[in-house]
This record gives C-alpha cells, sequence and structure tokens, in this order.
C-alpha cells in the first residue's frame, strides 16, 4: 500500500501490518488529476532543489577559489529565489481547524499550503489542489499520511491496479478518517437564487458516482468539504440528509458493520442510480460490500456484473438477488398499455413478451428495491442449495399456478424475500415452461409478482432450471449445432375484443410464451427451410385460443407463414364449439387448437391465375406443416398434400374471419375479422376487429363451420 506523506509529499510504500495512521480523501474525478508519475518527478525536483549538486560543494573552504564558489551559489540562491516568488502565483485558501469552523484562522490564513521553492510545472494542474488540501488537514489533524486514489495508485501496472481495487473497501474501512472533498458544492453565508448549500449538497456529482459508494460506507468517520475546502459537516452531522439522498438507511451510515445486515438487493439498490466512466468500475466499486474478490478484466462490459453475482451466489442464500423486477414498474401498467397501445415503431421487441435471464443485467435492474429483505423458510420448509450449472441456476423453489393473463405452461416461484410493508406476502418470479423437461424461462413482468399466504400453502415445491438467457438457442432438425433458430415476435392489437373481456387461454407454438400485458406472443425454434428444398412452404407459426370466462364463448387463431417470402397469414379455424365444449369452461376449443397444432392438415389459400388477369382467383387446398417437421414428400408419403410454395410477390388470401353465437345473445352473431402484417424489426402484428349482426337466433354451442 501506498501512502503520501504529508510533510515531504513523497509517496512511500508499506507492507503487511507496517502501515501507520493514515487519512484518506474521497473526491469525483476531473481533469488533470495528479498520477503517481507526477508526484514522484515533483519530489525528485524538490530534493533536487533543497541538495545542490555534490560536484559544487568544495572540499576545502578557506581556498579564495572555494570562497568564489560559495559567493556565485548565494548570488544563484538569491536570483532563484525571486524567480520563486514571482512564479509562487496565489496562496491557497486557508484550511479548517479540525471539525469546526475557525474565522480567526481563515483571517489569518494561518496552515495555508505555500510552497518555499520553485512550483514543479505538476503543481500548476488542477487536481494538485485537492492533494494539498488534503496533506494539510491531516497535518493539522495529526496525522503524517494521507491516501489518494489518483496517486497513490501505479495504474501502468494492470497487477496492481487489481489487487488496489479487491483491497480498497478494506483501506477505507482502515482509515482514521475520509476527507470528502465535493467540488461542486458552494458554501456561503447568504442563498443563491433561493438555493442554500444544503441545495448543492444534495445535487451534488459526488453522490452519483459508483466509487464513493463505497468511500461514504466504508470509514466510521467521514468529513464533507466544500470548494475551497469549506467545513460542511460529517457523517453523523448530517445523517438524515444523507441518508435522505442515497437511500441508505441512518444505522448502516453510522455502523459500517451493520452493511452485511443488508439483502443483496438493498445494497444492489444503493448502487441503481450512480454512474462510472467504465462499465466495468460501477460492478468493481461494489466487491467490498459483498465481500467478494474476484479479477479484475477491463473490457469484458457487462459480464463483470454476471461475474459478481456468480461469486455473490457462492457465498450467499439471499434470495433477493434473484427478486429484481419483481415489484413491477408502475409507469407501464398492463390496463394502460392494452388501452393506449404503442405504434410499433416505438416498441422495443426485446422487451415485449421476450424472457430474460435470471440474473440481472445492471444495478439498475435493482432500483426502487431499498426495502426488499430475505425471509426465513417456513419451519417445516426443507432448505436445499442452488447453484449455476451449464443449464442455468438449479434451484428448488415453490411452483404455483398464475392467473389468467399469461395462458398455460406459466407459474410463480416463490422467493424467500419480501417487500417490508407486506411481510405476509412473498415476492415470485414468473416463469414458463419449454419444451425441455424441468427448463423454466423466467418472463419479464412489469405488474408485481408477488404470492399471498394462501396461495403459497397451495405452491408445490419442485426442482427446475432457469436458464441465464432471454431463451435457449434450438438447433435446427437434422443440422449442426451452429445453426439457430431465430424467434418471431407476435404484437396482438384487439381493441375491440379486449372490451368484452376476451383473453388468451392457451397458444400451442415452438417455444411459446403470451405475455398478457404487452400482448404479445415470442415463437422461436421455426425451421423455414424444412418444407422442400427450394426452401419454401406454408408453415404454422402458433395456435392460439381466445376465450371470454364471463360470456363463455370463444374462437381459435392459427397464425401462418410462407417459407419463402415470409409472408403472414391469419386462419380463424373454423368447425369448433365456440363456447369451447359441453362444460363451459374453454376445454373444447384448448383441445381443438391442441389437435390444430399436432395434425394440421391443409387449408383454403386464394391465390391468382397465372397467365390471365390478375384479378382472376383460384381457391386451392394446401397442406401446411408445423416447425420441424421434414420436407414435404415425406408427408405426401404419409396420405396427406404435398407443402405448397409459390414465387414471392403474389398474393395470397387465406380465410380470415369466423362467425360464432354468444350464450348471452342468441339473437345475434358476432363476426371476428383477423389479418396479420410483418412489420419492421422482424415483429408480426395480428389486427382484431368484431361486429354484432342481427340473425335468426341460433342454439348455443351449435357447430358454426360456415365462415361470413
Amino acid at each position: 500500500m501506498r501512502l503520501l506523506n504529508v510533510s515531504t509529499r513523497e509517496v512511500e510504500e508499506f507492507h503487511g501490518t507496517d502501515i501507520p495512521e493514515y487519512a484518506i480523501l474521497s473526491h469525483t474525478w476531473g481533469t488533470e488529476e495528479m498520477t503517481l508519475h507526477d508526484m514522484e518527478a515533483i519530489a525528485r525536483y524538490r530534493r533536487s532543489q533543497q541538495e545542490p549538486p555534490v560536484d559544487m560543494m568544495p572540499r576545502n573552504a578557506d581556498t579564495p577559489d572555494a570562497m568564489k564558489l560559495m559567493l556565485l551559489s548565494t548570488m544563484l540562491m538569491a536570483f532563484r529565489g525571486d524567480r520563486a516568488r514571482a512564479n509562487r502565483g496565489p496562496p491557497l485558501p486557508a484550511l479548517t481547524n479540525g471539525y469546526e469552523s475557525d474565522d480567526s484562522d481563515t483571517r489569518s490564513q494561518k496552515g495555508s499550503v505555500v510552497p518555499s521553492v520553485t512550483l514543479h510545472p505538476f503543481e500548476h494542474k488542477a487536481g494538485y489542489a485537492k492533494v494539498a488540501y488534503a496533506c494539510g488537514q491531516a497535518e493539522k489533524d495529526g496525522y503524517r499520511y494521507v491516501w489518494v486514489d489518483t496517486c497513490c495508485i501505479d495504474k501502468r501496472s494492470s497487477a496492481e491496479v487489481s489487487e488496489a481495487v479487491n483491497s480498497m473497501f478494506g483501506w477505507y474501512q482502515r482509515a482514521a478518517v475520509c476527507y470528502a472533498f465535493l467540488e461542486d458544492v458552494h458554501f456561503d453565508d447568504y442563498t443563491e437564487a433561493y438555493m442554500t448549500w444544503k441545495d448543492h449538497f444534495t445535487n451534488s456529482r459526488w453522490f452519483t458516482r459508483g466509487w464513493t459508494l463505497q468511500e461514504l460506507l466504508a470509514p466510521r468517520k467521514v468529513v464533507f468539504y466544500a470548494r475551497g475546502w469549506r467545513l460542511l459537516g460529517t457523517k453523523s452531522s448530517l445523517v438524515k440528509h444523507v441518508a435522505k439522498i442515497t437511500g441508505v438507511d441512518e444505522l448502516t451510515l453510522l455502523e459500517p458493520k451493520l452493511i452485511q445486515n443488508a439483502s443483496v438487493a438493498q445494497r444492489m439498490s444503493w448502487a441503481a442510480n450512480r454512474t462510472t466512466t467504465k462499465p466495468e468500475d460501477l460492478t468493481y466499486s461494489l466487491l467490498g460490500l459483498f465481500g467478494v474478490n474476484m479479477p479484475i478484466i477491463y473490457g469484458e462490459g457487462d459480464k463483470a456484473f454476471l461475474r459478481l453475482q456468480e461469486e455473490i451466489i457462492k457465498r450467499s442464500d439471499d434470495h433477493t438477488i434473484f427478486a429484481w423486477g419483481t415489484l413491477g414498474d408502475s409507469q407501464a401498467h398492463a390496463a394502460n398499455y392494452q388501452t393506449h397501445p404503442p405504434d410499433l415503431d416505438e416498441i422495443d421487441y426485446d422487451d415485449l413478451a421476450g424472457t430474460t435471464g435470471i440474473l440481472a443485467a445492471s444495478p439498475k435492474d435493482f432500483a426502487g428495491m431499498a426495502h426488499v429483505v430475505a425471509s426465513p423458510p417456513a419451519p417445516h420448509q426443507q432448505t436445499t442449495d442452488y447453484a449455476l450449472t451449464n443449464k442455468g441456476l438449479h434451484i428448488t423453489l415453490d411452483l404455483t399456478r398464475t392467473g389468467s393473463g399469461y395462458g398455460t405452461g406459466t407459474h410463480l416461484a416463490v422467493l424467500h424475500c419480501h417487500a417490508e410493508h407486506d411481510p405476509t406476502s412473498r415476492l415470485a418470479l414468473l416463469l414458463t415452461e419449454t419444451s425441455t423437461p424441468n427448463i423454466f424461462l423466467r418472463t419479464r413482468s412489469r405488474a408485481p409478482t408477488t404470492v399471498s399466504a394462501p396461495d403459497r400453502a397451495a405452491a408445490k415445491p419442485r426442482r427446475v432450471y432457469v436458464p441465464n438467457t432471454a431463451a435457449p438457442d434450438t438447433p435446427r432438425p437434422g443440422a449442426s449445432s451452429s445453426a439457430r433458430l431465430a424467434d418471431e415476435v407476435v404484437f396482438v392489437r384487439a381493441p375491440d375484443l379486449v372490451a368484452p373481456g376476451y383473453d388468451v387461454l392457451d397458444v400451442r407454438g415452438a417455444r411459446a410464451q403470451w405475455n398478457g400485458e404487452f400482448r404479445s406472443l415470442r415463437l422461436g425454434g421455426v425451421d423455414y427451410g424444412a418444407g422442400k428444398k427450394e426452401g419454401g412452404g406454408l408453415f404454422q407459426l402458433a395456435v392460439v385460443t381466445f376465450w371470454n370466462r364471463h360470456l363463455k364463448c370463444g374462437f381459435v387463431v392459427r397464425i401462418l407463414v410462407e417459407g419463402v417470402s415470409r409472408a403472414v397469414f391469419v386462419d380463424l379455424l373454423q368447425g369448433v364449439r365456440a363456447d369451447g365444449g359441453a362444460e363451459g369452461d374453454g376445454k373444447g376449443l384448448v383441445e381443438a387448437a391442441r389437435r390444430a397444432w399436432e395434425n394440421p392438415g391443409t387449408v383454403e389459400v386464394s391465390v391468382p391465375v397465372r397467365g390471365e388477369d390478375r384479378v382472376a382467383k383460384r381457391r386451392i387446398r394446401v397442406q401446411v406443416m408445423t416447425p420441424g417437421e421434414q420436407e414435404g414428400e415425406e408427408r405426401g408419403r404419409q396420405g396427406g398434400a404435398s407443402a405448397w410454395t409459390y414465387r414471392a410477390g403474389h398474393e395470397v388470401m387465406v380465410s380470415g374471419s369466423v362467425t360464432f353465437t354468444e350464450k348471452w345473445e342468441r339473437d345475434y352473431q358476432r363476426t371476428v375479422n383477423a389479418k396479420v402484417e410483418r412489420k419492421k424489426k422482424g415483429a408480426i402484428e395480428l389486427n382484431m376487429s368484431s361486429m354484432l349482426w342481427q340473425a335468426a337466433p341460433v342454439m348455443g354451442g351449435e357447430d358454426l363451420d360456415q365462415p361470413s
């Protein structure tokens, strides 16, 4: 560890336990900061000014030659003294006396740091004033040494930088006092534009930087200074104000040992609104808060934060590390999103109905979680370990089914943590089943995901894997593992259907995942080249069941895509009971959707008649394939029609409406029209509308197999 001698301004190195008492400086970096090389150059220059060269010292001072040399030396020193006075510049402002303001000290300029020799060019750098302030205050407080991060670390050595980053929290803990220099805070006896120094203090850049968080929490004594080294107060005297600014509770601010008692989510939330110049530093500045040591690798970017979470998981069983996002986002509630859906050009498709990894991407994901605490498992509940594996997080969680809005295959996984204001409920992860047993994907949700005590009692423990990727890549059937399949995002617009209460009851598709909040569907693993050797075919992306639980009626939608042009069509399934089956709970529709997914059969399409007027159409029936099926000739051998291809640019229409009767309106029939269109960024928009028209009474539940 290197320390700066406050008297000589030389950097000295100490090892092991042979470290003297020292003060430490906390500040925000600006331009022209002092480095170790700069301080060493200044020290060499000062030594050269104080010690004349050896060859100028006469051996016998009584000889005439010696007298001449001494006279010449005296004249030279006098000349240098005039130059030194000219180069000194204005003296630095006076230092305050200890932790209390001393007006007499200020008026008399007592304790000012005034150089006695010619200034080295590095001493004119802007960053040197902070070093001089810290050295002068430390000397006044009785400390011989001070530690400054800019000039006590050799940044030319990557090994020393790594050692310093891993040791820095401990260095701040061992410091006798920490001087926090807030250069952008103006301290005056009068208010400026109705702003006092506390307003400047609240808005100081010092409270927004990543490294200053540990510099605030680790030392027991922190003294705040404003511009010109004007005393503002100590951490204990300003604790209420600092707690309000940082979100850290007062007890933790006053007692550094209590940091480890805070949950992982709480400690992450303290850094959620802080920034650093290098993205990796936001992670490295948190190592001491979690008692973690790890290699420092600049250039790895966001991977540093993932490594930090992996190290925390090895040392802690705190479930709050997985609780990010479970409190929801009140600014984008589902009701507002469905009522006023944004334009597709404004949508971030990664945030639609997409899945996400089990670990957070940055401390920003923990914003607003300062009051999330860990809770012990129930007395009768057996505790199990968990770990990160090549398949993801392997953990045992209590799973319970979700309510409406997410479709089948979605669960709430109960975590051992809760919000302080609601100790009876538990935060939970929203997980979606995959085609691989026991592998679940974490689902994005902007609504809070919590489980009440009664629902928690019905939850069943299950050992699952949760990958740390948005969605596992799926290789094409029969292809190498490097041949991956892209996801499709279907954005459902159905304002006329939402009002009566229609929602998605079931989704069939490759890695299908429905998000009721965003009204969007994410699909994956579709191999468009599996139909024919020329790369065509009509594929079934998904089969979606819509259901109105109040009116007890619904319909089934198939989303189709052509393999050459990637044009998208919609087919409303005909010939199914509108009431969903004998029980009136929609199970009949779900069963019909399952059959349609497993055996898509044929569909009637309208295509232009070749060689004739393009207005002329002819209707043909073509075979539909599900993702992953092999070439159409194989299906032909099984008794079905061959897969269908056509040239890109031809107009094709698939049946797009269905008529069914609602039980509550036997004198009316509802027609649902639907069309799809591929938008930019690869998303698909499904527009659905409906209308009522008067007709002869039709018995509820009758098979309706005639399109409108």
